[in-house]
């Protein structure tokens, strides 16, 4: 099947083409003929699916079938909802791709950032609107922005909506949006949660079930055992033994994708941290170098598992195990897109083999843990983690350690003043 078996108009075509959509995911082939049809849709469709194209394509199809007038003097009619500014930034720039050919008009507005520019762009009028619900409500409550005109709401990572208890937010839309309108729901998972919620938004909804229930075949996978204190240096050993110019590294907490960053450092790794607590501009700016190749390392945090997309990640690696077993697939979900090849690493301490085997329960997969020569149970400690905590929490005091002979005090304290040996690439 082709997009063009999917009646979508030629300017819309053109835009696929020249983003290089061929051949529609079968998510899209499930729920835009459903959209089309004027459903409302509950999707059980994961990150890397193509769900973005599976509801803004019909969209912006019935968008485009008004006349000059009204693209002239464009009234808010799609309000998508998102959990995340991140995702809520990479749904717009989807938005504006598919536009492209069209006089249609999008803006997405979300917290962490300057309200002004973002409400001077609703201001000039948009047909679609990407919103978060804090800045969505900041925008109704203290700028009077209406959505009575709003005909189609979708809400996107509807599981992770409920997860950061944004439930009643998404009520009170329904509420203010037209009273004749039609509403998609897309989420990872159905749980009774989401069906309640289902219950409650929809009317007569379609269900269409596309979920990977397993990682993508494209991603190869593999596991390591190696001591929680030693992780640190055979991440940089790996980095640099394989010459890796691209590495997304996800860990659990943010203390430790602070540290993690610090001893990267130490090894002459650049690396950025990708996380809640940096502010929007520092995110961004991380995620661009990160996407340009001006880093080597992105550190993150669940908060990049869903709704990030860099194109041709070659791999990721899992510095500590998600405690729940679907993070696992979000992270991993970050390579291996639209048909590329991928790899995914999992470095894993004797303390987290509980969350392999839940994670290779979901996967249906076993993943048999290997061990890198020097780093094999019981081979003796080198001597700067020797005094340094088996759970790794992140530099909770100011100590100095030995490494390959060179002193030098926590990142917080000092700057590191050695570069380590696989400091350089190789040409």
């Amino acid at each position: 099947m082709s997009f063009l078996s999917l009646g979508l108009k030629p300017e819309i075509q053109q835009a696929l083409a020249e983003i290089g959509y061929v051949t529609p995911t079968p998510v899209q082939t499930a729920v835009i003929p459903l959209i089309q049809a004027g459903k409302d849709v509950l999707a059980n469709a994961e990150t890397g699916t193509g769900k973005t194209a599976a509801f803004a394509l019909p969209l912006i199809e019935m968008l485009s079938n008004v006349d000059e007038h009204q693209l002239a003097n464009p009234a808010l009619t799609v309000l998508i909802m998102t959990p995340t500014r991140e995702l809520a930034i990479q749904i717009e720039q989807n938005i504006v791709q598919y536009c492209q050919h069209l006089p249609l008009k999008s803006a997405a507005v979300y917290g962490g950032a300057s309200i002004r520019p973002q409400l001077a762009a609703i201001t000039q009028g948009v047909n679609i609107l990407v919103a978060t619900p804090g800045r969505l409500f900041d925008l109704v409550g203290q700028h009077d922005l209406q959505l009575d005109t709003v005909k189609h709401l979708v809400i996107d990572e509807a599981d992770r909506m409920l997860d950061l208890g944004f439930v009643k937010d998404i009520e009170k839309v329904k509420r203010l949006i037209s009273r004749h309108h039609q509403t998609m729901m897309f989420s990872a998972t159905f749980s009774d949660e989401i069906k309640l919620l289902a219950d409650k938004m929809l009317i007569e909804p379609e269900y269409v079930n596309v979920a990977m229930a397993t990682t993508a075949v494209t991603v190869s996978q593999m596991a390591y055992q190696v001591d929680q204190r030693r992780k640190a240096e055979l991440l940089s050993e790996l980095i640099g033994k394989h010459n890796w110019q691209q590495v997304m590294v996800f860990t659990s907490r943010k203390e430790t994708a602070d540290h993690l960053q610090r001893e990267l450092a130490l090894d002459g790794i650049k690396s950025a941290v990708f996380h809640g607590d940096k502010s929007q501009g520092a995110r961004n700016k991380a995620l661009e170098e990160f996407k340009a190749g001006q880093l080597r390392v992105l550190v993150a945090t669940d908060l990049a598992a869903r709704g990030l997309d860099i194109q041709a990640l070659p791999r990721v690696i899992n510095f500590e195990l998600p405690e729940e077993p679907e993070d696992y697939v979000h992270r991993i979900g970050r390579t291996g897109r639209a048909g590329l090849s991928g790899e995914a690493i999992s470095l894993v301490s004797p303390q987290e083999k509980g969350f392999l085997e839940a994670i290779e329960a979901v996967i249906n997969q076993s993943l048999t843990l290997q061990t890198v020569k020097g780093y094999e149970e019981g081979a003796p400690l080198p001597a700067r983690y020797r005094d340094v905590g088996a759970d790794n929490k992140a530099n909770k005091a100011v100590k100095k350690f030995s490494r390959s002979g060179a002193k030098y005090k926590s990142a917080d304290k000092s700057k590191p003043t050695r570069q380590g040996k696989y400091s350089k690439a190789k040409k």
